[in-house]
């Protein structure tokens, strides 16, 4: 059996609307009068035509209208008797040389004999509405179905709630009244990001930048002190002890001029990344955050000259306090002998070794020059030929205490040979100070 479908709303296209109501259900729009129904005599009105159950037959029908022949006919396959055979059933519905059913009024159907005629229900959803033969209903002429319009009204069903204009609306507003609502409130909320959000953020990372950069141009002296320590003059105490606690003093600020300088690049970095983006998507402070950007890239660059000066100063200092305690250690090996202390001479070559290890490990550092590897080559070599000497000694070897005193004395004239000249840290980055210096000065200003 199928379930009841009412005649499709005109505004939203619901079919589940009761029998005889007024309204529909779904956008509580008026609906269009029921449409008048044709019955035959002895039918009563009823949707669609169809005969309900209960209800008499025609009485002329008969059994003319049988669709499938007499019910006497025997079966198809069996066997009848001959001369049994009645003759062809009535025809089919619209076949040809069928009697045309006529309806008064109305014309004639075709049919059987008799039989009342069957009229179709509604039309699925998106196909013309009305009876064959008559076209379409005027009254039910758009039910909201995908490439039919629907009808202009004046009630509107957004976000579950219901608002009547003053106005009567285009259908095409009608039809898709969801659809337009959610894409304009899309685009204000987009408008809003754009012309709101975004520019105040943008603001706000700005102020970010202005921050950064002032604590960069702050920092200055503390900069400057590191390139001060960097171009100190080779000190003249012939004592190791007090170089080493010289450079020990050079090498720390060093270090901490290079952590400000690293900290300050970090936090620029960081806020002209967030303001890339920005220069994209917050159009309406692109200018302001162009500006901003390109004081970033002033300060970046300027900071860039003293971290490469200061990192090669730190790398140095990695270098020479290792060095400094392996000649200490030489140093001592070399007064045993010539006091003949052959056990003296021979103690701190294990860790003389160990900190001439930690020294080349670091010889190839960003900043370390290449003359500073061929002296810790050198210094390598002093020390095994002085350790071979000792050995010599100890075994009263004349032949290996000749060849290694002549090597220990080679070996001393090599190592001086190849130090690093007077004065080449500040040649070599004075000019990245200056830049440095430059670059903040523009910032003041």
């Amino acid at each position: 059996m199928q379930a009841y479908q009412s005649p499709p709303c005109p505004y939203c296209g619901a079919t589940w609307n009761p029998p005889g109501a007024q309204t529909c259900t779904n956008c509580r729009n008026q609906l269009p009068p029921p449409q008048p129904t044709y019955a035959p005599p002895g039918y009563a009105p009823q949707q669609g035509g169809l005969p309900q159950q209960g209800q008499p037959q025609d009485p002329g029908q008969g059994q003319a209208g049988y669709p499938y022949g007499q019910p006497s006919y025997p079966q198809q396959g069996y066997p009848q008797a001959a001369g049994s055979y009645p003759g062809a059933p009535p025809a089919y519905p619209g076949q040809p040389g069928q009697q045309p059913y006529v309806v008064p009024g109305q014309g004639a159907y075709q049919g059987q004999p008799g039989q009342p005629p069957q009229y179709p229900g509604y039309p699925p959803t998106g196909y013309g509405q009305g009876y064959p033969g008559y076209g379409a209903d005027p009254n039910y002429a758009n039910y909201g179905a995908a490439g039919v319009p629907v009808a202009a009204g004046t009630t509107l069903r957004l976000f579950g709630q219901s608002f009547t204009v003053p106005v009567a609306l285009p259908p095409i507003i009608v039809q898709y009244q969801q659809r337009i609502a959610s894409a304009v409130v899309g685009f204000l909320a987009l408008l809003i990001v754009l012309f709101a959000v975004l520019p105040a953020v943008a603001a706000g990372q700005v102020s970010a930048a202005n921050l950064a950069i002032s604590t960069a141009v702050l920092h200055q002296s503390k900069v400057d002190a590191g390139f001060t320590s960097l171009f100190t003059p080779d000190s003249n105490a012939t004592d190791l002890n007090v170089i080493k606690a010289q450079g020990s003093k050079v090498i720390q600020s060093i270090n901490a001029s290079l952590a400000i300088v690293q900290a300050d690049e970090s936090a620029l970095n960081a806020v002209d990344g967030r303001l890339a983006i920005l220069q994209w998507v917050a159009l309406p402070s692109g200018g302001t955050i162009a500006g901003e950007r390109q004081r970033l890239k002033t300060a970046l660059d300027g900071l860039k000259h003293a971290d490469a000066a200061l990192t090669a100063g730190s790398n140095l200092g990695k270098v020479a306090l290792p060095t400094y305690d392996t000649m200490i250690d030489f140093t001592k090996m070399y007064t045993a002998l010539g006091k003949h202390d052959l056990v003296g001479a021979a103690a701190p070559y294990a860790d003389a070794q160990q900190k001439l290890q930690e020294a080349i490990s670091q010889d190839q550092a960003a900043g370390v020059p290449a003359v500073v590897a061929k002296q810790l080559t050198a210094l390598s070599s002093l020390l095994d030929n002085t350790e071979s000497l000792v050995q010599a000694l100890q075994n009263k070897d004349n032949a290996g205490i000749k060849k290694y005193s002549d090597a220990v004395q080679t070996g001393l004239k090599t190592l001086s040979a190849n130090s690093l000249p007077a004065g080449y840290e500040e040649k070599t980055y004075a000019p990245d100070q200056k830049a440095y210096d430059a670059a903040i000065k523009s910032l003041k200003g």
